[in-house]
């Protein structure tokens, strides 16, 4: 080794490095890092947004569903409405709207002197219920018969029923759905009268 590496003291001295060797190259890194971070925080945003997206379509498709067994519910709680071979009072029309009946919006105590008129309420209250918690709902109500079979309005064939068998249809805006279509649905298919 050559003397003139060490100091005079007899330590080692490390030769000297030109400052303008690394000039730059710690922003570059640093400029590399900001948009990898970036990058990253962008998916993170995207992952928050769908997985706000699917909550919101799930908790309107819960919503459904159990304003659909609400109303079968009230179809067996009131069987005297669907007498054995007759017509069921609970069956509606989509078309039909809530009639604008405050004593019978969504949640309010009803009562009826017989059980047709408890059916008219309860279908008009479902529908007040429909109306208040999804958007754009509509709900329909069919009793399926023995002699055909019935489409409802997700596509579902119901093949005839023996039985007295209720389809309960509801469908809602849902703009989060993908594929361009914005309506959703549920159906529930019950006996009015379970086997005994």
């Amino acid at each position: 080794m050559s003397r003139k590496n060490f100091a005079k003291n007899g330590h080692r001295v490390l030769p000297k490095r030109s400052v303008h060797a690394q000039e730059g190259a710690s922003l570059i890194e640093v400029l590399v890092a900001v948009v990898l971070l970036s990058f990253g925080i962008v998916g993170l945003a995207g992952l928050q947004f769908n997985g706000t997206k699917f909550n919101h379509s799930a908790y309107l498709r819960s919503q459904a569903t159990s304003l659909a067994y609400d109303l079968v519910d009230r179809a067996r709680a009131n069987l005297n409405a669907c007498p054995v071979g007759g017509a069921c009072a609970y069956a509606t029309p989509l078309a039909t709207a809530f009639n604008g009946n405050a004593a019978q919006a969504c949640g309010r105590p009803i009562a009826a002197a017989n059980a047709n008129a408890m059916a008219a309420i309860d279908v008009n209250q479902w529908k007040s219920c429909l109306e208040n918690l999804l958007p754009g709902a509509r709900g329909r109500v069919v009793l399926l018969g023995s002699a055909a079979g019935y489409v409802d309005q997700c596509g579902i064939t119901h093949a005839a029923a023996g039985r007295q068998v209720l389809v309960v249809e509801v469908n809602w805006t849902d703009g989060r759905v993908a594929g361009g279509a914005n309506r959703d649905c549920v159906v529930i298919r019950t006996e009015v009268r379970p086997l005994s």
